[in-house]
């Protein structure tokens, strides 16, 4: 085993690393401080050097590897160092990317570049999340562009809901800091435009959706052909969404590894014949890596595909250039290069799954290939797929329980039909492109290529609607760990035949069974209020066990984003399908009574307030909730009364009587039975 990770240095570089990013993420430690510790651990790391001998061997390992986490720690401090947040004034900023309509606004991003307060010009560099009033302007506006405003953006903030999606987080891992809705007056397009490199690739790729678009291929093909071959995913429709979700494809639609490595594959079947020379070999890897980022460059630089390009980029100069080369090392390679470049992707859910999907079928695949030998060259091909398909959901499978919830149980039937067909989709699409001014090539490409996508979407909408196509699945932190750690240990023992590593393996499972047990136990004895932050239609959840009920004021759509993150907790603390009932409607059973916006749950009283209601004419209710537009009557406070208001009420009300939801967040009560 020693030897194995002896042979694979950037494996343990790249841990080194990635552990020092953690540090930094948890810890804030003074940048001196580091630059200290980094000088103090290259001096021993020459001292040793000089002195070396094989008695020094482990302790020059060790400080390399702390060299490395001290590093990581260091490029993740600087990296994630906030810009210059002005307050007021004139700020210029670029357009990075084409304003997509939402239901109210169109939003994009803008790279805020210079502030002008007074006579004053101030320079920052900044992204700023932006949401426009719709107009007709705002639909010419395209990346490069530039515009002036003076309304200052605010600090993005999470709604404070129990297990939400953190915005907050995912957009400061991009460096977006803060947000900013303009209306049509404070705003002005500038005569300037800045062209960047990532602006460049934006201008490239929407010149090739427009090629999409001029084929008539139908909104819905379009929209999955831009996501297939450029990785433009920003029109799809929610339910083509929710169709490739619960059908295990949606990894088809982000453009990763797997388009990356079809584009190699084809420019490999065409010139591969150049391996077979020395020189040949020198120009094939040339040539593969300029195909290689000149796609990932019309793509649009997406973090995916960036990630995908470099992988193959350091895989195929491994390949070919060394016979030896070991594939873990050229990945762990790739990984510490663009952890060096930016040490959030560890905190891309894309990133943990590339790495892990790819782990899977480098390792798996050929052990699950062996199991039946199939000779028919037919049924090999699919046997190969549903062994790739395997072994890509074995090794992503704790990731994908922990961030989404869900399993899609027939994702290996999935993979047989979507495979194959983006294999012929992705050159067929990038073929209607390059041929687009020929008139009969690219209609019969576009025939063609519509006509795939039809029959494909069929093919999953059937495999969606089977029964149980999706399971929900759901892991707690602890439980992400010790099915993590069960999975390393197995995979140790069939590398290594230990039976040292078989009675850990059986250990950390023990534990994991014993966690959730204990989880679904607690569970079963947990009563729960959740109030939500949700100012324009007041909701409540209450638990008892794994029943609850959602009582809101309208009822809820099932696109609703609440509804959503009702349906997220549910899968999280493993809940049955909630039952959903206005406020002013009539419900009792044993566990919730409701008339006219009062409740009784298990031994709490929660009412509803009403415009000018008086609330303590005759009873105390134990919980108040506000709606943002009520003011009610409220001529005394008890100590047991806890007002949950969506609205700022009047100073009088004592502070520890009062929960805002605007600024505190969701309301969150619980108790054991």
């Amino acid at each position: 085993m020693e030897n194995t990770f002896q042979k694979i240095p950037f494996l343990r570089i790249a841990l080194a690393f990635a552990i020092g990013v953690l540090i930094g993420s948890y810890i804030k430690v003074s940048p001196n401080i580091l630059l200290t510790a980094l000088l103090l651990t290259l001096l021993i790391l020459l001292i040793i050097n000089n002195k070396y001998s094989y008695f020094l061997a482990s302790a020059f390992g060790f400080f390399v590897h702390l060299l490395f986490l001290i590093l990581g720690t260091i490029v993740f401090t600087n990296y994630n160092t906030e810009p210059y947040f002005f307050e007021k004034g004139i700020s210029v900023g670029t357009i990075l990317e084409r304003p997509q309509e939402k239901q109210n606004s169109y939003k994009s991003i803008i790279e805020i570049t210079a502030v002008k307060t007074g006579n004053s010009i101030s320079r920052t560099n900044e992204k700023v999340l932006v949401y426009f009033a719709k107009s007709e302007r705002v639909k010419s506006l395209k990346p490069g562009d530039q515009i002036s405003t003076n309304t200052s953006p605010e600090v993005i903030k999470n709604y404070g809901n129990p297990y939400e999606f953190d915005y907050k987080r995912y957009l400061k891992n991009k460096r977006i800091y803060r947000q900013v809705y303009l209306n049509d007056r404070n705003w002005k397009l500038t005569n300037h435009s800045s062209v960047t490199l990532p602006v460049k690739a934006e201008i490239l790729r929407e010149k090739l959706l427009k090629i999409y678009h001029n084929q008539n291929l139908g909104s819905n093909e379009t929209e999955i052909l831009s996501a297939l071959t450029l990785g433009y995913k920003r029109d799809l429709d929610p339910e083509t969404k929710r169709v490739f979700s619960a059908a295990g494809a949606m990894h088809v639609l982000a453009v990763s590894g797997l388009h990356v490595g079809i584009i190699f594959m084809v420019f490999n079947f065409i010139f591969g014949f150049l391996k077979k020379h020395k020189t040949g070999r020198y120009i094939f890897v040339l040539f593969a890596i300029v195909l290689l980022w000149f796609y990932a460059f019309i793509t649009g630089l997406s973090p995916s595909v960036l990630r995908a390009a470099t992988m193959f980029s350091i895989v195929i100069i491994g390949d070919n250039m060394n016979r030896r080369a070991n594939i873990y090392n050229s990945l762990s390679a790739s990984a510490l290069f663009l952890l060096l470049i930016n040490p959030n992707n560890l905190f891309e859910v894309g990133f943990q799954l590339s790495y892990s999907a790819v782990f899977g079928i480098v390792y798996l695949y050929p052990k699950l290939e062996k199991l039946f030998p199939v000779k028919n060259k037919l049924l090999k091909f699919f046997w190969d797929l549903v062994c790739v398909s395997i072994a890509a959901q074995i090794a992503t499978f704790p990731l994908t329980s922990f961030y989404f919830n869900q399993f899609p149980t027939f994702f290996w039937l999935t993979n047989i039909v979507i495979i194959p067909a983006i294999t012929l989709l992705i050159p067929l699409g990038i073929s209607m492109l390059l041929f687009s001014q020929i008139a009969f090539i690219s209609s019969g490409l576009a025939f063609l290529v519509k006509w795939m996508i039809k029959t494909v979407y069929f093919v999953l909408q059937f495999i969606e609607s089977l029964p149980y196509s999706t399971t929900d699945i759901s892991l707690y932190p602890v439980e992400l760990f010790l099915l993590l750690t069960f999975m390393f240990f197995t995979f140790i023992l069939i590398k290594t035949k230990q039976t040292t590593y078989l009675k850990l393996a059986f250990t950390a499972l023990l534990f994991f069974s014993i966690s959730v047990l204990q989880a679904n136990f607690s569970q079963q004895r947990s009563r729960e209020i959740i109030v939500f932050n949700n100012p324009k239609n007041p909701t409540v959840q209450l638990v008892a066990g794994r029943k609850n009920y959602v009582i809101s004021k309208n009822q809820f759509e099932k696109d609703d984003f609440f509804y959503r993150q009702i349906q997220s907790i549910n899968r999280k603390k493993r809940l049955i399908e909630p039952v959903c009932v206005q406020s002013n409607n009539f419900y009792s059973d044993d566990f919730l009574f409701q008339k006219s916006g009062l409740l009784l749950f298990e031994g709490e009283i929660i009412l509803f307030a009403k415009k000018g209601q008086n609330l303590f004419t005759s009873f105390h209710p134990d919980y108040i909730i506000i709606d943002q537009n009520i003011t009610p009557n409220l001529p005394e406070i008890t100590n047991n009364t806890k007002i949950i208001s969506a609205k700022q009420l009047y100073p009088s009300l004592k502070s520890n009587n009062l929960h805002l939801l605007i600024s505190d967040g969701a309301f969150h009560h619980k108790w054991k039975r």
